[in-house]
C-alpha cells in the first residue's frame, strides 16, 4: 500500500511561486491551464536558466516548474524639459556620412536607414553563400588503394 500512495505522490505536479508557495495539480495539464489564474506570468522548467515553456506543452507530475513573472518594459512617454533624447546606435561609417549630408535627421529616418542596411547585409551574405563548394578532395577509403 505504501509503494502505491508514493507513485500517487510523485504524480503530482508542483509549481514553486516566488514567493515560495507550491502550487499542487493532477496531471494531465497543460501549461496554458496553469497560467490562466496568473496574467502576465510564464512558467520554467528550470530556475538557474530559466526557459520559459511553451503554452501547449504538457507539464509533467514529479519534475520541478517554476512560476515567474514575465518583466514588463514599461512603454511612457517621457517629458523632457530640454527637448533632448539620447539614443546609442550603430551604424556604418557611410551611412552617418548619408546622414550627415542631409543635416536635418529625423527619427524616421535612422529607423529606414537601418532597416535598408540591414536588408543589404542580409542580400550579401545571401550572394557569399550561393555558390559555396568544399575545396577538399574525397579522402580514400581503405579498399580504394587497389
Amino acid at each position: 500500500m505504501g509503494n502505491c500512495f508514493a507513485l500517487e505522490e510523485r504524480e503530482v505536479i508542483k509549481i514553486m511561486r516566488v514567493d515560495g508557495k507550491i502550487l499542487q495539480y493532477k496531471p494531465p495539464m497543460k501549461v496554458h491551464q496553469a497560467l490562466e489564474k496568473f496574467p502576465n506570468h510564464a512558467i520554467s522548467d528550470s530556475f538557474s536558466t530559466v526557459r520559459y515553456l511553451n503554452p501547449s506543452t504538457n507539464m509533467r507530475g514529479g519534475r520541478p516548474y517554476y512560476l515567474l513573472p514575465l518583466k514588463k518594459t514599461p512603454i511612457t512617454e517621457a517629458v523632457f524639459e530640454d527637448g533632448v533624447i539620447r539614443i546609442k546606435l550603430v551604424i556604418t561609417k557611410q551611412a552617418l556620412k548619408d546622414m550627415l549630408r542631409k543635416e536635418i535627421i529625423s527619427l524616421d529616418d535612422v529607423i529606414s536607414l537601418c532597416q535598408r542596411e540591414s536588408r543589404e547585409t542580409a542580400k550579401s551574405d545571401e550572394k557569399d553563400c550561393a555558390g559555396w563548394q568544399p575545396a577538399l578532395q574525397s579522402i580514400p577509403e581503405g579498399n580504394d588503394f587497389f
